[in-house]
């Protein structure tokens, strides 16, 4: 039997088809492209569906992503089988699920805030519910060093309030005639610093207990709405990667992807 929940890390990468009931076989469903991220409503706690990179046509001409509402679809054989459903995909399903495309948000590195200003890190994977897309913890990451050192803080749905703007990273690079750059972070409360952390070469040597708890209490600039001190909080990969929310996708073609690919990077230079 499936389980009910599923993490984001799960979905991404996976090949995405288009659902043809009269194909007899797999194969022969046509190919839409790869899972690139998972998207979240901007003010519930629940994942709506994730975006899917398409692949360019006669490798020359760029197609759009397309998003997939978490209801759009049907995991068979390990691929994802996109409904032939207007409210499935893109406007449709962004009217059905009552969400404003520019005010969507992507969380997977957003930085992690107590609503004392201690910062954690920044959001490594989420689990979520596969039908009701209701958020049921997040995993907090804070670079491979540093979790093989201190290890994972995993932090139920029910400490987390969601994503605030207005502290935590730039979500654009910078505002254009004096503009102020928008910020934003997933809010979590403050009893999340008593949460254990997982593994560690640390918390096996017996030492975590002390050096996490300096590192967790740890409050830093970044909560104060300046692009310069944001961006300093949450380590390497915050400082590289900005991250995008529908309005940038508006604003310039191509936005989401390009900053989600610096975040992505600086992981894997960090790893």
């Amino acid at each position: 039997m499936a389980s009910k929940l599923i993490t984001a890390s799960e979905l991404v990468g996976k090949r995405v088809f288009a659902d043809r009931s009269s194909a007899k076989k797999p194969d022969a469903a046509k190919k839409l492209g790869k899972v690139r991220y998972c998207v979240f409503h901007p003010t519930q706690r629940r994942c709506i569906g994730f975006i899917v990179k398409r692949p360019d046509l006669l490798w020359m001409f760029h197609r759009k992503d397309m998003f997939v509402a978490l209801n759009g679809y049907n995991m068979v054989d390990g691929r994802v089988l996109v409904k032939r459903d207007p409210e499935a995909t893109d406007k449709g399903a962004c009217k059905a699920l009552g969400v404003n495309w520019d005010d969507c948000v992507l969380w997977e590195g957003l930085p992690v805030i107590a609503e004392d200003g201690t910062v954690f890190g920044t959001v490594g994977d989420v689990t979520f519910e596969r039908k009701g897309g209701e958020v049921e913890s997040i995993q907090v990451t804070q670079g491979a060093t540093a979790n093989a050192l201190l290890g994972v803080r995993e932090i139920p749905g029910s400490l987390i309030r969601g994503f605030k703007r207005g502290i935590g990273t730039a979500l654009s690079v910078s505002g254009q005639g004096g503009e102020e750059p928008v910020l934003g972070a997933i809010l979590v409360a403050d009893e999340a610093a008593d949460l254990s952390v997982e593994g560690g070469l640390a918390a096996k040597a017996g030492e975590a207990t002390a050096v996490v708890a300096d590192r967790a209490r740890e409050t830093v600039e970044s909560v104060k709405p300046a692009v310069s001190s944001a961006t300093k909080a949450a380590g390497k990969a915050v400082n590289k990667g900005a991250y995008a929310t529908g309005r940038q996708i508006k604003r310039a073609s191509g936005m989401f992807s390009a900053f989600k690919e610096e975040y992505d990077k600086a992981r894997k230079e960090d790893d």
